[in-house]
């Protein structure tokens, strides 16, 4: 009584903001031409499943992305990886709308490698933080044709609640041309802004991640 659909996701992400490893800041600020130029990928596989003859469906996805550039402030690099693993259930509100509500586990590893100034030894710094948020959002889709579908997703995480995150929001853009009566192909933008803070490691993260992504999915019933 499920229809399911799968799908896997590449992106090429590039990040703006600023972060504190160990009480050192730095500041991170990657275009879209730097992302062209030395591309870092990401990566996301996304499970969703609607129940027939019902507004109920949920959805799970696991996000990974690996990011390493050098530093707008100080002299040095920095390199980032982090995951997410999300579920959440849905519901149909009608007119095209869903209601969506869940958890999302976020890990992520972060070093500096900081090059002051001669005779200073250059110092790597290195903090790795794990955190759960409440996540509530919603999605809204259009399909003016048989081929063609487009959606647009936005959620809210963290809220301060205990060790989550301040504020995460989370918006995606799509469109899919149905290739076959199971096969898609899907294009479309990714927004992604995280603040935490960790006062007790000295860490934080209040930067934006953004890129385009380019998906593969598989309908099933």
């Amino acid at each position: 009584g499920w229809n399911y659909d799968a799908g896997l996701y590449l992106f090429a992400l590039g990040m703006d903001g600023a972060m504190v490893v160990r009480g050192q800041e730095a500041d991170v600020d990657v275009s879209f031409s730097d992302i062209l130029e030395d591309l870092e990928m990401a990566a996301s596989l996304h499970l969703e499943a609607n129940k027939r003859e019902s507004n109920w469906g949920w959805m799970f996805d696991v996000f990974w992305a690996s990011l390493g550039r050098n530093l707008e402030r100080p002299n040095g690099e920095y390199d980032m990886d982090m995951a997410f693993v999300e579920g959440a259930g849905s519901y149909d509100l009608g007119e095209n709308f869903e209601l969506l509500a869940g958890l999302r586990y976020v890990t992520m590893d972060l070093t500096l490698d900081i090059r002051p100034p001669d005779p200073i030894q250059p110092r790597r710094l290195e903090g790795d933080q794990s955190w759960t948020d409440v996540m509530v959002g919603g999605r809204v889709a259009t399909a003016p044709g048989k081929r063609f579908r487009f959606w647009a997703r936005g959620d809210l995480a963290g809220f301060g609640i205990s060790s989550s995150s301040d504020l995460t929001w989370n918006v995606l853009l799509m469109g899919q041309l149905k290739v076959s009566k199971r096969v898609g192909l899907i294009l479309g933008y990714r927004w992604l802004d995280i603040d935490y803070e960790n006062t007790d490691d000295l860490f934080a993260l209040d930067a934006r991640l953004a890129g385009p992504m380019l998906a593969l999915s598989y309908s099933f019933y």
